[in-house]
């Protein structure tokens, strides 16, 4: 039996508790193959990221504080911005369009 709201409301949920610790995985998004899969559980498929979002991702499942060494963001690359790019991103996707 498949759980589509079921996994677009986990999705959702991981996209907002990362987003709230500064980090966005902008292919974070129900996984499209296993979503149409008969028998397979529904899977969330997170992407790709850069190195330095990695290591962010790293420490903040480790729970760590952020280093010292890791570099400011540039006053454009809020959180709220790259989340909304990704939305978009995601959005686009969906409706089979090319972002």
């Amino acid at each position: 039996m498949k759980q589509p709201k079921e996994v677009e409301t986990v999705t959702t949920e991981l996209r907002e508790a990362l987003a709230r610790t500064g980090i966005v995985l902008p292919s974070l998004r129900p996984d499209p193959v296993s979503y149409e899969h008969r028998y397979l559980p529904p899977l969330v498929e997170l992407g790709r990221c850069t190195m330095d979002v990695a290591r962010r991702l790293t420490r903040a499942l480790d729970g760590a504080p952020s280093g010292p060494d890791e570099p400011a963001p540039h006053p454009r690359d809020t959180v709220t911005e790259r989340l909304s790019i990704a939305t978009a991103y995601v959005n686009a996707r969906s409706r089979g369009e090319r972002a």
